[in-house]
């Protein structure tokens, strides 16, 4: 035993490989679908693993709805997986929700999102582009030296496993490949705490016709948060309208000063969460018209985390680069999406959005982290500071970062060399030529 705070435990055994590949990707939600299938596309070996039984990330696992929209000049800046993604669900949908988007996925109808077709559909790109995928396994440590990792430590239903790659692309959302492996990481904004969790949910059995419009509902919100009958700091209802007309997602739980990478805090998150959902509930049933014979329709099987961990890399983007549209030759992903800050400390939500037309660039180096010379991240933990990070979290443009990780992994592991030495204007180069709109 250890002090009275800690139990000592040690393993220390050779242990089963279950799976080698050019380059290994850890985490299947937007991020890691981007990276594995760009990397197949490139030649590459890959390995994509995932903690749960399917892909999809936070549009699966977090009820997430819609996506969304990342446009400039009424073009679509995230392809060509993400599109391909958004294509592929329609073939689980009927009726209008079947339609297939337009090439700029410009109608909102065009980026609504069925959980299951999502994540059918990831399954589909994935595989139809030869990634092989593991599944039920939970990044549990890393084997490295001298700056390069050796192995991924996995845990499952098999006890301690491993995998190993010439390259790795750190797709958990969290960062948590990158923190394991010793890279440099931040976390949090000026208050030193994360945007607040949302656990979300549907409630069917709405009566659309009857139902106020957001304005009305917010007021009657408010009202019944000064009687006492709902406890939550947000300012008002987020709701959206879904692919069933009687079915409406909601947006608006909120939980502050819980961190995403504290398994104890994440707990906490999921039951304080579903304690506002109740309320949530209760509230439309007497409060709101048309939702008198509202039933709860889904719910999200993992809270929604919007930030947590940041790596630090070798280059970094603040908010001043937003500001300005910074553009960059070696630019791997255009973003449009605005600032989007729901307060870590309780209510209220910052709004800052670019002119009409105009992006801000993410440039190679945003992607590549200090402290490991065979490990790029992809999706949203990249290196930007709290307030780029809203807005370039979103799930089209975190698709982006991650094809352009896997496309520098396939170079890196084709060519023998570290993501560090190659030249992102290739990089960029090769996302053009796969259809990447930069």
């Amino acid at each position: 035993m250890g002090s009275e705070q800690t139990v000592r435990y040690s393993v220390s055994r050779d242990l089963p490989v279950v799976g080698r590949a050019d380059v290994v990707v850890v985490g299947g939600g937007p991020g890691g679908i981007g990276a594995a299938v760009m990397a197949a596309r490139e030649g590459a070996d890959v390995l994509l693993i995932e903690r749960y039984g399917f892909l999809g990330g936070m549009a699966a696992s977090g009820e997430i709805h819609p996506f969304m929209p990342n446009h400039a000049g009424g073009r679509c800046l995230d392809r060509p997986v993400y599109v391909e993604w958004l294509r592929g669900m329609r073939r689980y949908l009927s009726g209008p929700a079947a339609r297939p988007p337009d090439a700029e996925v410009s109608a909102p109808g065009d980026r609504q999102i069925s959980k299951d077709a999502a994540m059918l559909a990831a399954e589909d790109l994935c595989l139809a582009g030869g990634v092989r995928v593991l599944y039920h396994h939970w990044l549990a440590d890393v084997v490295a030296a001298g700056g390069r990792i050796e192995a991924v430590v996995l845990l499952s239903k098999s006890g301690y496993t491993a995998a190993a790659g010439a390259q790795y692309v750190d797709c958990t959302g969290d960062a948590d490949l990158a923190a394991l492996a010793g890279c440099p990481v931040e976390q949090g904004g000026p208050s030193g705490h994360s945007q607040p969790m949302t656990l979300c949910f549907k409630l069917g059995g709405v009566d659309a016709s009857r139902m106020p419009d957001r304005a009305a509902i917010t007021a009657l919100y408010r009202e019944a948060k000064a009687a006492g009958e709902i406890d939550c700091p947000r300012e008002d209802v987020l709701m959206f309208g879904w692919i069933c007309p009687d079915v409406m997602h909601f947006n608006t739980t909120r939980v502050v000063h819980r961190s995403g990478t504290s398994g104890a805090e994440l707990s906490d998150a999921e039951v304080e969460a579903r304690r506002q959902l109740r309320q949530y509930l209760d509230f439309f049933r007497r409060r709101v018209s048309g939702f008198e014979n509202a039933w709860l329709y889904s719910v999200a099987h993992h809270v929604g985390v919007r930030e947590s961990r940041r790596v630090r890399g070798r280059a970094y983007l603040a908010r001043e680069d937003f500001v300005a549209c910074r553009k960059f030759p070696d630019a791997v992903a255009r973003v449009h999406y605005p600032i989007d800050i729901h307060n870590p400390d309780g209510g209220g939500t910052e709004h800052l959005r670019l002119p009409d037309g105009e992006w801000y660039e993410i440039p190679y180096g945003c992607i590549v982290p200090q402290g490991a010379d065979n490990l790029l991240v992809g999706g949203r933990p990249i290196s930007v500071d709290h307030a780029v990070h809203s807005s370039m979290r979103v799930m089209p443009p975190a698709c982006s970062v991650g094809q352009a990780a896997g496309v520098g992994a396939a170079m890196a592991a084709r060519r023998g060399c570290r993501p560090a030495d190659l030249d992102g204007v290739e990089i960029r180069r090769r996302l053009v030529e796969h259809g990447a709109y930069l």
